[in-house]
């Protein structure tokens, strides 16, 4: 399968480094802290932190509001995640503006690293912080439900063939080309942030790329770290989803 490929960059020539139930009734008696371990799972994700991502600081308090004040959200990577003190601490990289059909983003930059702890779990079981955790930094998926848009596609192996509609791709993508009734339409995305560590670039440009979005709706082999958080309506034959190459584009920023 062919890696994701950049077709054009317009604007002006950019050097950028691209460098991701109830449980038995506990006994009665002093509260049991969550155990350390459950939040190194967070430590790599991709996730979108809601709200609050123009601050480099964010605490949430348990009494807060499920909707945190604020209408600042930004793509993020977990770079670090512990708890302090029995409080959980999330450090997040800033990846870029998030976007969906029904949210686009309204806040263009974002702090290079942003610090998340929430204070009054500290003696919460696991799977409350957790659910917190996961309203306030959702996954992509989790963040098209809170749009209402669901999507519930497991991811699946990388395809060996997709459906393709270029006149001069191979005999049996055309095949599968001619079996689609629907091609692949965007339902996430991310616009990547770069910052210049010397303040002196201020440029928006586009880069339109061919790639292959699998029948599980997500891109494969990305180039680029923001393009495997982006998912698809996957294209279908009838009601049967199926592989397919497609082109799209990608806004990027530099501050």
């Amino acid at each position: 399968m062919p890696d994701v490929s950049i077709k054009r960059l317009t604007g002006i020539a950019v050097a950028v480094v691209l460098a991701g139930a109830c449980g038995p009734k506990r006994p009665a008696g002093a509260p049991t802290a969550p155990p350390t371990n459950f939040m190194s799972r967070y430590v790599g994700q991709q996730r979108v932190l809601r709200y609050q991502a123009d601050r480099e600081r964010i605490v949430v308090k348990k009494k807060d509001a499920a909707q945190l004040a604020g209408a600042c959200d930004a793509a993020v990577q977990v770079r670090a995640a512990s708890l302090q003190k029995g409080a959980p601490v999330l450090v997040l990289e800033s990846l870029g503006a998030p976007n969906a059909e029904r949210a686009r983003p309204r806040c263009k930059a974002f702090p290079a690293t942003i610090t998340l702890t929430l204070t009054g779990y500290e003696s919460d079981p696991p799977a409350q912080v957790t659910a917190r955790l996961d309203q306030i930094v959702p996954t992509p998926e989790g963040y098209l439900r809170a749009y209402g848009v669901p999507f519930d596609l497991a991811a699946v192996a990388e395809p060996a063939v997709a459906a393709s509609s270029q006149t001069n791709a191979p005999d049996e993508e055309r095949r599968m080309g001619r079996r689609v009734t629907a091609w692949p339409r965007k339902l996430f995305w991310v616009d990547p942030a770069y910052r210049d560590p010397a303040h002196r670039v201020r440029h928006e440009g586009e880069v339109e790329f061919e790639a292959v979005v699998g029948a599980d709706g997500r891109l494969y082999r990305p180039q680029m770290r923001v393009l495997s958080m982006w998912r698809f309506e996957p294209a279908r034959a009838g009601k049967d989803p199926l592989p397919a190459h497609v082109e799209s584009r990608l806004v990027f920023r530099i501050y």
